[in-house]
């Protein structure tokens, strides 16, 4: 108990060092569940994208060069029977904003004959499923778009196209796909993209690019060289991968948020040590003498410098716990959870990315104490006391 008295004294001799240096931690701790809630969050989506079994067609040369609209009968034309390529679809992104509005969608148009069997995630309904094969203005928005935007099933809303040819688009919403993993982006009918680019004058109907829904493994394998193959040596010569594989060059070229993000969190993190570490040497120094007195009423080294570890321990525990909690409070339990981050779409800050954190924490404690701990060991005594005169 007298240990434990000793500490406590130690610790509020100073409020407003020990107040700063928890902040000094909790800061670096709450980046880092942040950042690290974002990487989990790209690594779950590509996991979903590998699990999807779609293979992405694109150009050899550019994802912004689109390829020849005949492609699909072409890439078709491989498997008749529809039991090892299950259906190709093409896909137009036009990104898009509602007028007076400055938030970005992320709205793509999409073969309507062969969206749904491309795309199950999104569990649509039958009513919804008829709804969107009835009406060439059919949107499919996401949840987290319709939460944003005020928008239910039956709406009609305008998007200004980010890409040519700029004109206004009507659509209906026929479903806010409650059931969907992604819950922002907007699908509608490709053609009715076409149409409106016919009327601007474009002759030639091109397509972004195509997703290609296989039924096994080994086919992805097979198909992935095999539509290469096909148009290699034409003007259009295509780059066929898996959706996980595409969707992480993407990430890579437009956002590398993991690298990024990784980065960041490690720097923070080394600034925490850093912050510690004056803390607990400022301390160390302050009580120079104290220690040195213990040393020579006969408490070993080892005690001594635990006495520092537990002062280091309990303020970067503290500044974890803070840092950790915060995050993990705010993104579940606060309108924070709507939440959204470029492509993963809502941040989720889980229990295991929090509880990592801690043992970050915990090991900040124990190299910023690590030196003066060292040092209060090695102490000796009488020059120690020397400074008492």
């Amino acid at each position: 108990m007298l240990r434990l008295a000793y500490l406590y004294r130690n610790l509020t001799r100073n409020p407003m060092r020990a107040l700063l240096t928890c902040a000094a931690v909790a800061l670096p701790i709450t980046i880092y569940v942040l950042s690290m809630s974002v990487v989990d969050g790209v690594n779950r989506f590509l996991d979903n994208s590998a699990r999807q079994l779609r293979l992405a067609v694109t150009h050899r040369a550019s994802i912004i060069n689109p390829l020849p609209a005949g492609y699909r009968a072409k890439i078709e034309s491989l498997d008749p029977t529809r039991t090892r390529l299950l259906s190709v679809c093409g896909i137009d992104w036009i990104g898009g904003k509602i007028e007076g509005d400055p938030r970005p969608l992320s709205a793509l148009g999409a073969d309507h004959d062969t969206f749904i069997q491309t795309f199950p995630e999104y569990r649509l309904t039958p009513g919804e499923i008829a709804e969107w094969n009835r009406d060439r203005r059919a949107i499919i928005v996401g949840a987290a778009a319709a939460r944003q935007f005020g928008w239910s099933v039956g709406d009609r809303i305008t998007i200004n196209p980010s890409l040519p040819p700029y004109q206004p688009m009507e659509f209906r919403v026929i479903s806010t796909a409650p059931r969907a993993e992604d819950p922002l982006t907007l699908w509608f009918h490709r053609q009715y993209l076409v149409e409106a680019r016919r009327q601007a004058g474009w002759e030639e109907e091109r397509v972004g690019f195509y997703f290609i829904k296989c039924a096994s493994q080994a086919d992805l394998e097979h198909f992935r060289a095999a539509i290469d193959a096909l148009f290699a040596n034409t003007p259009d010569e295509t780059r066929t991968q898996d959706e996980k594989a595409f969707m992480n060059e993407f990430i890579t070229q437009q956002f590398n948020l993991p690298r990024n993000l990784t980065i960041l969190a490690a720097v923070t993190v080394f600034v925490a040590v850093m912050a510690a570490a004056n803390t607990m040497s400022m301390n160390f120094r302050d009580r120079l003498n104290e220690l040195a007195t213990l040393k020579a009423m006969g408490f070993r080294g080892t005690l001594v410098s635990a006495i520092i570890q537990a002062e280091s321990l309990f303020l970067c525990t503290v500044g974890g716990l803070l840092g950790a909690l915060g995050p993990y409070l705010a993104f579940n339990h606060t309108p924070l959870r709507d939440f959204t981050v470029p492509l993963i779409q809502q941040l989720d800050v889980r229990a295991a990315t929090c509880g990592k954190a801690m043992l970050i924490a915990a090991g900040i404690s124990v190299l910023a104490a690590l030196w003066p701990a060292w040092l209060a060991a090695r102490m000796n005594v009488v020059t120690a006391l020397r400074n008492l005169e």
